[in-house]
């Protein structure tokens, strides 16, 4: 039997999945704060939770509503709109003094090729910025736009600003 294969296959030059993008700009964050701050990108296997009232609607106010609503949460298989097959990361941020803390900015889900990827945003992210809590980038200048915004946004911030302040109580940060 001869070779079907009518083609030498090679990698695709200067290939950058979106994993390395991010992984990139958590190289910069602790490079900016001199190693007190730590955002990372890792693999996620697990489900991603969605939470809705008892009337099956989504919960916009639900830390104000935990008061007077029952919550459930479900189990999502995927993110809403990202293909079945592929890889799937969070990326948060936590800090050296607060090791067993970890914010949680968002999930990405991507296939081959890489784009669209699927983002699914901290609720609290995607309402100040004005995005859908789960949406698709089609390119990465789209994704590295749409990150550029998450990242600059007021609550990553907040939380960044919390933790170089437990960190410089703790000893942790050299101050600036």
């Amino acid at each position: 039997m001869r070779n079907l294969w009518d083609k030498k296959f090679e990698a695709a030059k200067d290939a950058i999945t979106p994993e390395d993008i991010v992984s990139a700009q958590c190289r910069y964050l602790e490079d900016m704060t001199h190693g007190s701050i730590i955002a990372r990108v890792s693999s996620y296997y697990g489900d991603i939770p969605s939470f809705y009232n008892e009337s099956g609607s989504r919960d916009t106010a639900m830390k104000l509503k935990l008061l007077y609503t029952e919550i459930h949460a479900e189990k999502q298989d995927g993110l809403r709109g990202a293909p079945d097959d592929g890889f799937t990361f969070e990326f948060f941020i936590t800090s050296v003094s607060t090791p067993n803390y970890k914010y949680r900015v968002f999930f990405i889900r991507y296939g081959i090729p890489f784009y669209p990827v699927s983002i699914i945003l901290d609720e609290a992210i995607a309402s100040e910025l004005g995005f859908e809590q789960s949406f698709n980038c089609d390119s990465q200048e789209i994704f590295e736009s749409i990150l550029s915004q998450i990242l600059g946004s007021k609550k990553v911030e907040s939380v960044i600003s919390a933790l170089l302040a437990i960190a410089v109580k703790s000893g942790d940060h050299p101050g600036f």
